[in-house]
């Protein structure tokens, strides 16, 4: 099957990601030889450390849209940012300075690893009541969350949609933190997958390695709903909820 990227670092020179062009073409050419043929690039969005302003984000963007079709005209590349959540960001939502999710209602947010639940959870009911749908990144990392499932029901009834990190599910019995991302996944908390990938040697676009558990303990449906189904639904402004 095709694969759909939520989460990453490929945009060039803009933050922590890929540093150039050719960069970012490696990067896109090892996602595409994974199955990949969709990919939004989410730079961080953090208030005060931005290299780049929206407009100058989108430039680049079409930029390097433009050298991928060159290359590979089937792969589809969007637009959107991981926000990292602090005071000020839903006035910057409102006031169109953050870049969401191929210019929809849907916002890709990460947290302090330390943030308590009751920020997290206040920062859900705030970027819902500004009438934006929010995409909590790698819930994975989070300590509040750790082994806490009420914390995580709780969340997708408030309608947050949670995306894991693919390659989180790596890991034996005796990892305790791949068996929490394993419950979570085997439970039908998440919505999406990415690979936040920022480069191409530790932290790389791969997928295929982790997909087979993911098939056999879950079945193709859920991998055609958390890589397909949800992301397109996202990219196309419509309601999602698990």
């Amino acid at each position: 099957m095709e694969y759909f990227d939520i989460h990453c670092h490929m945009l060039p020179g803009v933050d922590d990601g890929a540093q150039t062009m050719e960069e970012s073409l490696s990067m896109i050419e090892l996602s595409y030889s994974e199955g990949t043929r969709d990919i939004i690039l989410t730079p961080h969005y953090e208030r005060t450390r931005n290299k780049c302003t929206r407009d100058e984000l989108r430039e680049k963007f079409a930029k390097l849209k433009e050298e991928v079709y060159k290359r590979h005209p089937d792969m589809r590349l969007y637009l959107g940012n991981e926000v990292l959540y602090e005071e000020g960001v839903i006035q910057d939502l409102k006031d169109g300075k953050i870049q969401t999710m191929n210019d929809t209602k849907y916002v890709l947010v990460e947290f302090n690893i330390r943030t308590s639940y009751s920020q997290i959870y206040e920062a859900v009911q705030k970027i819902e009541n500004a009438r934006f749908r929010p995409i909590i990144a790698h819930v994975e990392r989070y300590r509040c969350l750790f082994k806490h499932i009420d914390r995580i029901d709780e969340l997708t009834r408030m309608e947050a949609l949670l995306q894991m990190n693919i390659s989180s599910v790596y890991g034996g019995f005796l990892d305790e933190n791949a068996r929490w991302c394993k419950k979570l996944v085997k439970e039908d908390y998440i919505s999406f997958f990415g690979t936040d990938a920022h480069d191409m040697e530790e932290r790389a676009p791969y997928i295929n390695d982790y997909v087979p558990w993911i098939e056999k303990k879950c079945g193709i449906d859920f991998l055609e709903k958390t890589f397909s189904e949800n992301p397109k639904k996202m990219v196309e402004n419509k309601y999602i909820f698990d």
